[in-house]
């Protein structure tokens, strides 16, 4: 290809990347319902599959699903929000406990500077003497001041938590009120048509591909077995990594331990940044209820360890080489889905760059890009003894 043509195939590749990004941007409030759908669509696939063999119709499962689903998420949807709330509340609004000598409120030892829970009492007696984030602060703040450190390096940590958009993305989660039903019924519908569809749709696209079709067939295959596995096995994963969390900080007398747990099975979805985000909370509420580093450091040993043998040896293994991609790639891909979509677009960024790159791959003009998406060249097939030796050894 001549230069000049090439740098206006180079420039009107960049021209439709950024329209194609505005479109995404613009139309989120379309587009999110319907990438959740197809996600949930093809993780969902394997039990209608497995049902349908059982002798029972694909429709009345659908159905079932939809509305265990649709239970299921708004149940969750408004506990979780009433904990957003909850944590965001200050002292004035969230510690309307009595503080008597009773058993109800949990003893602050004065000595250690550390809430201590008494035989009897919940998670609602320290979440009610804690506070919310705006107390959370102030109690590091004061700790950091007791502890001797520099009296800039102290006010500089604590605007910086008090300048953490915090409540921002606690809006971008909060999953209550008459749009987040809006939003899940919008999903469950769009669930229901993708899988009346399917069969459908799959035989549109193998038409159109035409003498492609084994091709087209093998990429639609890819696809859907790469996002059923990957989902399955994150599931799992956050499913183990919140619960691990949830037991250790109820072990350790941590504040908003259920809310945690659940923060951190979400964010677990979000790789990298998600394991952060969900450790440097609970990290900073232990070291607000007690003056030593102890529960601070034994919080951060748990999420570390725990994230490091489930996320990066367990997981690994499992998945095997099934979604390919390099381990830059999926940070920026985080970076540019966030950006574009916000908290969700973070929850889908891997799942929808592996998709692009499985169909890069599928054509040979393309073929290049998808291997520079994924985390290596493709291995090149050993050569045989007698041809690895010449036309002389032959």
């Amino acid at each position: 290809m001549p230069p000049a043509n090439r740098a206006l195939t180079f420039l009107l590749g960049i021209i439709a990347t950024i329209l194609v990004g505005w479109v995404v941007h613009t139309g989120s409030a379309i587009l999110k319902p319907l990438v959740i759908a197809l996600l949930l669509a093809s993780m969902l696939q394997p039990v209608v599959i497995g049902l349908k063999r059982r002798g029972i119709p694909p429709p009345v499962t659908i159905i079932l699903m939809v509305w265990l689903l649709f239970l299921g998420i708004v149940q969750v949807g408004l506990l979780f929000n009433a904990n957003v709330q909850k944590f965001l509340e200050s002292g004035s609004d969230a510690a309307n406990v009595p503080t008597t000598e009773s058993a109800e409120a949990p003893a602050l030892d004065p000595m250690a500077g550390r809430l201590e829970l008494l035989p009897g009492q919940s998670q609602e007696d320290l979440i009610g003497e804690t506070g919310g984030w705006v107390d959370i602060v102030d109690k590091i703040e004061t700790r950091l001041t007791s502890s001797g450190m520099a009296e800039s390096v102290v006010r500089y940590a604590a605007k910086a938590l008090r300048e953490l958009p915090v409540d921002r993305m606690a809006g971008d989660l909060a999953i209550g009120g008459f749009g987040f039903v809006a939003n899940v019924v919008l999903v469950l519908i769009y669930m229901v048509f993708i899988f009346a569809e399917q069969a459908v749709f799959r035989r549109k696209i193998l038409s159109i591909a035409g003498e492609r079709h084994d091709d087209a067939e093998r990429v639609l295959n890819t696809i859907g077995r790469g996002i059923q596995r990957y989902l399955g096995v994150k599931t799992v994963v956050s499913l183990l990594t919140g619960s691990l969390c949830y037991l250790v900080m109820v072990a350790l007398d941590i504040p908003y331990a259920l809310f945690f747990g659940f923060l951190t099975f979400m964010f677990n979805y979000i790789p990298t940044f998600g394991s952060i985000i969900a450790g440097s909370l609970p990290t900073m509420t232990a070291l607000a209820v007690e003056a030593s580093w102890t529960k601070a450091a034994a919080i951060m040993s748990t999420y570390l360890a725990v994230n490091l043998t489930l996320g990066s040896f367990i997981e690994p293994r499992i998945l095997g080489r099934e979604l390919n991609l390099s381990p830059l790639v999926v940070v920026v891909s985080v970076v540019v889905w966030a950006g574009l979509w916000g908290v969700v677009g973070g929850f889908l960024a891997v799942p929808l760059t592996a998709s692009l790159q499985i169909c890069l791959a599928s054509q040979e003009s393309t073929r290049p890009l998808a291997v520079m998406l994924g985390s290596g060249p493709p291995r090149e097939k050993k050569k045989a003894p007698d041809q690895a030796k010449g036309p002389e050894a032959a």
